[in-house]
Order: structure tokens, then C-alpha cells, then sequence
């Protein structure tokens, strides 16, 4: 088997956010995948838990006096792939859009978000935030237009969002004849026309508290630990791991594949077992007859049950794609080990409800012929129905992380360049 190496992506850069610990006050700076506060002052840890999505301003430099007001964009930032004709296309996307029908003020934000340090948006907030008027499925919709203008003379099967965030970052104006931004305090539109502002006014109260659940283990009361972007936290008293999941931590069932003594890492991965119609895949002996393996299909592989594999952290689009083929053919040992695995762990980055939309995604990729497989991905449905997060062994080899049993090679600076 030949091996498969993983090399960097193109990736966007955090949006940075200043904050201040709601235990001390003493400040700090996060990062927008930053889900677990550690005050280096107070040494208080905490999940951070928004109200629907992550809310942010842009701080302003416009007067006292201004009636300021705060227009709001969405900003979605996640992979495409679009399922074309033969092949599985995709693409990484970073962008901001009005989330008000508001001709007159700026569609995007450009690379203000990334450029300048934002605030969560907090009760002592000077200024109106009008509501979101556009739902973020339109910003979605219109992302798959634009991704599949491209192929405008292919057939197109599927299309999907994986490892999506979405946020609303509200951007500072006031009115002096015209539009002005309350950041560089310039106009941004020619003196508007009567009645340009209506259907604007209403604003929205603040009602977005930002949450916090102390990371103390929901059995035992001890300390988790976790990377400060890491979705799924452990213990390390009594050996289980937990989530955030609304207002409080749920359960994960955590498993390993034992290393041995050249192991460096562990790399989470989604195991998730679900209902397929449309094609047989059920079993080992189907994936090697949906994928045409070079293999003679033996007695008792029929029993053998089938699980979807994805990596949990955040890779480039075509490297989480190729990542996610070459496990899924593999199909790592059935019955992996309870528990947290000895040594050093990679956070899970990536929620395995973002896992799950890429289930479909895989096995177009590894469905042969592909001629006449893709056409019928449309009439298959994959529908989840109980995951694990796995942990499996690496070894350290001089640029890349190995995998030898798999033959796979992931290249160290694209992990430290996703998530860290």
C-alpha cells in the first residue's frame, strides 16, 4: 500500500478578542476557537458557553455624543466540498456578510475582523445593535452558489459544510448627513435620500450572556484538563471525558488503540456508526465492494461491522478529505480499549456533529467506479447513530507524523498551524 502524506493548507487567521476574567477581572486575550479559559492570574478554568452563537463588536474611536449604532455580519468560516461529475471538489472559506438587508452600508467587513483585536459584546455597551434580519442559511446558500458557478456545466451530486463556525460580529457607524464608520471616523456612503434608514431602527436588547461552566468534572469534582480550543475535555482521576452541551457537560465515550513504546501522540478521531440506504454498507465485506479493494472477500468479513472514521481536529479541506478516505478504508481494530490513552493527546477541535456532515463526503471519495457510483448520491442517506471519540498512535518521524500500520504521514507543521 502506497503512503499517503498530509502536507499544510492554506488557513484564515484567528479573530482575536480582548476579555477580561469574569472571576478577577484581570485581562486576557482569546482566540476566536478558544472554548476554555484559564486565568494565568485567579488560575480559574472555565468552558465558554455563548448564547446560540459567539456575539463580538468592533471597538470605535468615533466622539461622545455619536449616536452610535452597530450594524451586524455574519462570519462563516469552514470547508466546501461540492461532489462533481466524477470527482470531489473543495475549498476553504473565510468570509463576512451583511446580516441585514442594508444597502447603503458596506457588504463585508474585509479583513477588518482579523486586523483588529474585537470585544464580546456585553451589557455596558454603548449604542443600538440592530437585529439580524437575514437568516445565516442565506449566507450558506449564497456560498454554494458561488462554489458551484464554477461547475455550471457539470452535474453537481452533493454539497456540503463541514467544520463550520459562524459568528456575529456587529460593526460600529453613525449618521452625519451620510453613513459614517465610528472606527476610522470616515464617510462610507454619498448623504443618504429620505427614508434610506427605515426598516432599520429596531434594535435588539442585550440578551446574549456569555456562560460559564466551571471545567471541574461533572463525576468526581476533579480538575479537566484540555487545550484551550479543545471541544472535549478529560479526566484524569476517574479516566472519562465530558463536553459542553447547552448549560451543562455531557458524557463522551472516549476510547484508544493501544501504542507501544515508539508511540509520541495520540490523534482523536470520530468513530461513528450509522444506518446507510441507497447501497449496501454495513459491513467490511461491502466496503470492498462499494470501494472496488483489490481483495477477495472472505468468510466471516460480512459480520464484521462497518463504523465511518473522521478526524476530530481541523484540517486544510483537501487534506481532512484525504485523511478521512485513507481511515475509512482502513477501518482501525473493532474493538479499541475504554478509556483515556496514556501519554500526549491532540485536542479534538472538530464536533462530531460537523463529523457527521462529512460522512456522505468520505464515501463519495471512496465509491469505485466513481462513473457510476456518484450518480447515485443523491438516493443515499447516511444517518448517525451512535459515535466514539478514538484516540490513535503516531510515531515522531523527522517532518511528519507517522502512522505506519495505515501507511499514512501527517506533516507536524500543518497541526500546529490548525489548531495551536
Amino acid at each position: 500500500m502506497a503512503w499517503i502524506f498530509l502536507h499544510k493548507g492554506a488557513f484564515a487567521i484567528n479573530i482575536q478578542i480582548d476579555y477580561q476574567c469574569p472571576q478577577c477581572g484581570a485581562p486576557a486575550l482569546l482566540e476566536e476557537t478558544d472554548r476554555i479559559f484559564a486565568c494565568q492570574y485567579c488560575r480559574v478554568k472555565s468552558c465558554l458557553i455563548p448564547e446560540g452563537v459567539f456575539r463580538y463588536m468592533i471597538p470605535y474611536t468615533a466622539k461622545p455624543g455619536k449616536d452610535i449604532f452597530f450594524l451586524p455580519y455574519w462570519r462563516y468560516r469552514g470547508m466546501q466540498y461540492c461532489c462533481v461529475e466524477t470527482e470531489v471538489q473543495n475549498r476553504f472559506v473565510d468570509v463576512t456578510q451583511q446580516a441585514v438587508n442594508a444597502p447603503y452600508f458596506p457588504m463585508t467587513l474585509g479583513v477588518r475582523a482579523q486586523a483588529m483585536k474585537l470585544s464580546f459584546v456585553s451589557p455596558d455597551t454603548q449604542g443600538r445593535f440592530l437585529k439580524p434580519g437575514l437568516p445565516v442559511k442565506t449566507v450558506l446558500q449564497h456560498q454554494e452558489n458561488v462554489f458551484e458557478a464554477s461547475f455550471s456545466r457539470a452535474d453537481i451530486y452533493h454539497h456540503a459544510h463541514v467544520g463550520e463556525t459562524l459568528s456575529l460580529i456587529y460593526a460600529p457607524f453613525y449618521i452625519d448627513a451620510c453613513i459614517m464608520d465610528a472606527v476610522l471616523n470616515r464617510p462610507v456612503s454619498d448623504p443618504l435620500p429620505d427614508g434610506a434608514m427605515d426598516g432599520l431602527a429596531a434594535s435588539e436588547n442585550f440578551h446574549w450572556p456569555l456562560r460559564f461552566i466551571p471545567a471541574l468534572c461533572p463525576s468526581c469534582g476533579w480538575d479537566l484538563s484540555g487545550e484551550r480550543n479543545a471541544l472535549v475535555l478529560s479526566c484524569t482521576n476517574c479516566n472519562r471525558a465530558w463536553q459542553p452541551v447547552g448549560t451543562t457537560l455531557k458524557p463522551v465515550p472516549i476510547m484508544f488503540i493501544p501504542g507501544d513504546e515508539t508511540t509520541a501522540l495520540y490523534l482523536p478521531f470520530w468513530r461513528i456508526a450509522a444506518d446507510v440506504t441507497g447501497i449496501s454498507l454495513s459491513s467490511y465485506a461491502d466496503l470492498i465492494r462499494v470501494a472496488n479493494l483489490p481483495k477477495v472477500v472472505q468468510n466471516g468479513w460480512d459480520q464484521i461491522p462497518y463504523y465511518f472514521w473522521s478526524p476530530a481536529f481541523r484540517l486544510s479541506p483537501k487534506t481532512f478529505l484525504s485523511l478521512s478516505i485513507q481511515i475509512n478504508l482502513t477501518q482501525p481494530p473493532e474493538h479499541p480499549v475504554d478509556g483515556n490513552p496514556p501519554g500526549t493527546r491532540y485536542p479534538a477541535t472538530l464536533p462530531v456533529t460537523e463529523a457527521a456532515e462529512a460522512l456522505k463526503i468520505s464515501l463519495a471519495g471512496m465509491m469505485k467506479p466513481a462513473e457510476t457510483r456518484m450518480p447515485i448520491l443523491p438516493q443515499i442517506t447516511i444517518r448517525p447513530i451512535r459515535f466514539a471519540l478514538v484516540y490513535i498512535p503516531f510515531q515522531s518521524g523527522h517532518q511528519e507524523w507517522l502512522m505506519p500500520d495505515y501507511h499514512i504521514a501527517i506533516n507536524k507543521n500543518l497541526l500546529t498551524l490548525t489548531d495551536h
